[in-house]
């Protein structure tokens, strides 16, 4: 495999796919990519460019496929604007809206839109780009930034996705898109499918976003309210074993209880949680509150209630005042904080 800053040749743009974001999901994502593309055989094999400002994320990605897929092409990229002039299929997944608009439509640093629009590609080649930003940020500005990417003939779709790092890792993610047209979502739909279990085309731009922040809302309280009741459970008397097992056969069953149980000591199936690691790894409880936040502001501004979200959003803004242990591990330590604010005699917000 050969891991270089060098440019590729033009001609080989339309067979590389450039990734922006190789941190602990999209490492993940292109390891996929990359895999399953190697597995579809489909044409001339697929270059890659990879584009991240943590050189640690990118020297784990060359060291890993060096020894795994030395075949493969891995080139790095300095910026956005590179990774555009070589890829003609570039998939992004970053934290913050402001990230997503430096990479992408930054007219003081060197974007993807400063590229598409910079004379150093053909219209045509314009037209061949297609980008799709698997970011969950606010709707209303992700609309934005795909609007200025089509604006130049280019396509452009909004593709957040659920699963976490274990589904990023697995290849089973769930990806929600919006895009302008059936025809762009078709454009994309190919890339994403090797990321993921399911791809479903949502509506408009914006519509994939607001799948996933209706989603992880849910998850947010699920998570909470399974914590609530564990904690009940355990101060009434209850084997917490034997509650974890009749949640999960019973009408309490969730994806947070059956997948990511929050109790350490709790095995449910087969399942390997992040409280039997001490809450390392997973969805950080930092990264959920974001998307708490995302639900209220989406919902202000249409005005739709969420008596549940907005309660929901302050537990886990409380829980991240109390520091890195909490705001930095998985969103289960959720039940952990719990049970110290209750032994603190805190329990009020």
């Amino acid at each position: 495999m050969q891991a270089t800053r060098q440019l590729f040749n033009a001609s080989s743009r339309a067979h590389s796919t450039g990734f922006l974001g190789v941190g602990r999901m999209g490492a993940h994502m292109i390891n996929n990519l990359i895999v399953r593309g190697k597995a579809a055989k489909t044409g001339k094999p697929t270059r890659y460019v990879i584009c991240d400002p943590e050189e640690r994320c990118i020297a784990s990605v060359v060291q890993r496929h060096q020894k795994e897929n030395p075949d493969i092409e891995i080139h790095v990229a300095k910026n956005p604007y590179e990774v555009a002039l070589e890829a003609a299929t570039i998939v992004s997944m970053i934290p913050k809206l402001t990230h997503v608009q430096s990479v992408y439509t930054s007219t003081s640093s060197p974007s993807i839109l400063s590229a598409l629009k910079s004379g150093e590609l053909t219209e045509q080649q314009v037209k061949e780009t297609i980008c799709m930003d698997e970011s969950t940020i606010e709707m209303e500005g992700s609309r934005e930034v795909c609007r200025a990417i089509e604006a130049t003939g280019a396509g452009m779709v909004d593709a957040p996705v659920s699963g976490g790092v274990y589904g990023a890792e697995q290849g089973t993610l769930t990806i929600m898109v919006g895009a302008s047209s059936a025809a762009q979502f078709e454009r994309a739909r190919p890339t994403l499918e090797m990321m993921s279990k399911r791809v479903i085309h949502c509506g408009d731009l914006g519509a994939g976003l607001a799948a996933k922040i209706c989603n992880n809302m849910m998850l947010g309280i699920s998570m909470l309210g399974l914590s609530e009741a564990m904690l009940l459970g355990k101060k009434l008397g209850l084997d917490q074993q034997i509650l974890g097992d009749i949640i999960n056969t019973s009408t309490g069953q969730s994806w947070a209880s059956s997948t990511n149980f929050p109790v350490p000591h709790v095995q449910i199936g087969s399942s390997s949680p992040a409280a039997h690691r001490g809450y390392k790894d997973g969805f950080l409880t930092q990264l959920a509150h974001k998307d708490l936040v995302l639900a209220l502001s989406a919902a202000k501004a249409v005005d739709s209630p969420l008596y549940v979200g907005e309660l929901t959003e302050k537990v886990y803004s409380r829980m991240m005042q109390d520091g890195d242990e909490f705001a930095n591990r998985d969103f289960s330590v959720v039940y952990k904080w719990l049970e110290e604010v209750v032994k603190n005699g805190s329990a009020k917000l």
